[in-house]
């Protein structure tokens, strides 16, 4: 393994750990008594402002400019379930239910809705593994939700939130194929933009509230760590391994909340949650094998030809 390879997978690993602490910081802004609206709302603002800024150090707004006027239409479509739907539900979710079991379901959620959305895009069948895929997914989230009968309702609330994040970002990153949205610091620009006139709603209907000087570190980490560095890690890592691979390292991302969430914030999830969270994180493997195989046979047969 080269040296540039295994920069690549660092990168890949870095972004895992930036998106990992998503939760750990919403609840440090939440025990601050900041709402949940507020955090999705004023993340996204400082992320923006900080791009903005770059942008226009490096002369790049015409650029911007020119992306919005040819890409409104999808940014907007793509920006509701990408930076509204994940970011609203995601960021409600952390109120009452811990990090692990968030992210957990974020991902068993949006495994499903990728399946079924790409072969109804598509317009096939889900082929043999990515039906074994779904079925380790499903039973994943049912041993998430089997200790869900005794807990409070607020805590259900939680649930159905993160199982709405992960409707929404699991539409995403479909739509944000089939769009051609792209990737870098333009694309995320614009995508943020319309994410902020959507977060606008909750955020003013929740009651406005202000920023305390106390908590502008922990927003500004959010920020720059896992809205800004998580996507730029990636997207970096993607100009150096295939995109398999990257998924697969990425994979971490789970593993790093459930590590960060009971160091910094003392929780545990049952042995019945690991359990479903390990079946969701096969469900995954299973379909990036999938993929990855489906690709070296094309190539395979390609060159026989």
């Amino acid at each position: 393994m080269d040296r540039k390879h295994i920069f690549g997978v660092v990168l890949a690993l870095l972004a895992a750990f930036f998106n990992g602490m998503v939760g750990i910081l919403s609840v440090n802004l939440f025990a601050s008594g900041m709402p949940s609206a507020a955090v999705a709302f004023y993340k996204c603002v400082v992320a923006f402002l900080i791009i903005l800024l770059v942008l226009g150090m490096t002369g790049k707004l015409p650029a911007l400019l020119t992306y919005l006027k040819s890409k409104w239409k999808a940014l907007a479509v793509c920006s509701f379930f990408g930076f509204f739907m994940l970011y609203f539900f995601e960021t409600a979710s952390y109120e009452t239910l811990n990090v692990a079991v968030v992210v957990f379901l974020l991902f068993g959620v949006s495994t499903l809705v990728t399946f079924f959305a790409n072969a109804v895009f598509e317009k096939r069948n889900l082929t043999g593994q990515e039906w074994m895929s779904v079925l380790f997914a499903v039973l994943g989230l049912y041993l998430i939700f089997l200790e869900n009968e005794n807990i409070a309702s607020s805590d259900q609330t939680g649930f159905l939130f993160a199982v709405l994040a992960g409707v929404g970002y699991g539409l995403f990153l479909v739509l944000n194929k089939k769009l051609e949205i792209g990737g870098g610091l333009i694309p995320v620009c614009g995508l943020l933009m319309f994410g902020l006139v959507y977060l606008l709603i909750p955020f003013a209907m929740s009651g406005v509230v202000g920023v305390e000087n106390d908590v502008w570190l922990t927003l500004l980490l959010l920020a720059l760590l896992p809205t800004i560095g998580g996507f730029w890690c990636t997207t970096k890592s993607l100009t150096i391994l295939k995109s398999q691979t990257v998924q697969l390292v990425e994979l971490s991302e789970p593993i790093f909340a459930l590590i960060l969430g009971f160091v910094f914030l003392g929780q545990l999830v049952t042995s019945m949650q690991m359990l479903g969270g390990a079946c969701i994180l096969g469900a995954i493997l299973i379909h990036e094998v999938k993929l990855s195989s489906f690709r070296k046979n094309k190539v395979v047969t390609e060159t026989t030809r």
